[in-house]
């Protein structure tokens, strides 16, 4: 982006915040919160703008759509607070997770990008499930499981799928369902026959490679 657009762009922040500021002088009514919600959704806009006239500059993606979780949150607060206790957080990670799909989306070989945005995306279901659910961290985990069997049906490796991934999938999903049984006795039995599991799996897996 040349500096003739940035100079644009900022300077038609300063106006507005000047503008809303100013307004706020002469009615007394507190516009503060709403004020800062604009200047983060525009700037956040603004960022956005960078990465779609230019797919090389990915990198605005992230702190494009943070910046507008940010101001949505803010907004919130202004409007309805109570809303914004119950699922303001939410909306800023919800805000970071898309930023790393935009990542993906845009160049296919930043997989790794796959990852932060399901830690985001099960936090926010985390959050939004929380005052439902008794265990709701059993979401958290079975998301984050998810996340790694996705990366297991991705081309990650020169454009092949790789197994990797599942292994940590199968590792969260069993702490789901610890978690989710909350038997922790269940847990002595259940941990050692996974990793005698896991042993005899890569012993045939070698025996059967030299055969």
């Amino acid at each position: 982006m040349n500096p003739t657009r940035w100079r644009i762009l900022v300077g038609g922040l300063l106006i507005l915040a000047g503008v809303i500021a100013l307004v706020n002088t002469i009615t007394g009514i507190d516009l503060g919160g709403f004020v800062w919600a604009v200047l983060f959704i525009l700037g956040g806009l603004a960022f956005i703008y960078v990465m779609a006239s230019d797919r090389s500059n990915w990198w605005a993606a992230i702190p494009g759509f943070t910046l507008l979780g940010i101001g949505a949150l803010i907004g919130l607060e202004e409007i309805a607070p109570q809303a914004s206790d119950q699922i303001g957080g939410a909306l800023v990670l919800a805000g970071i997770g898309v930023s790393f799909l935009v990542v993906y989306f845009l160049n296919r070989n930043f997989w790794w990008a796959i990852i932060p945005m399901g830690v985001m995306f099960s936090l926010v279901a985390l959050i939004l499930l929380e005052p439902y659910m008794s265990k709701s961290v059993v979401i958290f985990f079975l998301g984050l499981a998810a996340t790694f069997g996705v990366l297991a049906l991705l081309p990650i490796n020169n454009g092949k799928r790789t197994n990797w991934p599942l292994f940590p999938a199968g590792g969260l999903l069993l702490v789901a369902l610890i978690v989710g049984i909350g038997a922790n006795d269940w847990a002595g039995y259940i941990m050692p026959v996974v990793v005698i599991g896991i042993g005899l799996f890569l012993v045939l897996r070698a025996i059967r490679s030299k055969a």
